[in-house]
């Protein structure tokens, strides 16, 4: 089954770990739907795999790796395995580790970067398109 023909979509994206604060209210606010969870934990990483187990589909899980600000990082390797098992994509803000530190290739389906980061280190300049 496709990811646009499952019946029981809770919600279209589930963030995990804590993104950048307008990420998530633009999520909430104009979004399709979306399932928060703030620490990106085993145990949430659980409680996600169960919800999936019964059934639950949805489209995407966006994370960041590491997480900002406290740096933690979510179990990639075990996200992967759940998106190639239960038919999700998996989204990847790595720009506090930037791709010269991490490489979160294997595990993602689309990866995202802050160029305002990048370019300058100061948060002086704009990038994007």
């Amino acid at each position: 089954m496709g990811r646009s023909e499952s019946p029981l979509f809770s919600s279209d994206l589930h963030l995990f770990r804590f993104p950048y604060i307008d990420t998530l209210k633009i999520m909430q606010k104009f979004g399709p739907g979306c399932l928060f969870y703030g620490f990106g934990s085993s145990e949430e990483l659980d409680e996600l795999e169960e919800r999936l187990q019964k059934g639950e589909r949805f489209l995407a899980l966006f994370t960041e790796f590491p997480g900002n600000p406290l740096l933690k990082s979510p179990d990639l390797e075990r996200i992967r395995g759940l998106a190639d098992t239960y038919d999700f994509f998996v989204i990847v803000d790595e720009t506090i580790g930037n791709f010269l530190n991490v490489n979160v290739l294997p595990y993602a389906d689309v990866v995202v970067s802050s160029l305002t980061k990048v370019f300058s280190g100061d948060s002086n300049v704009m990038g994007g398109r």
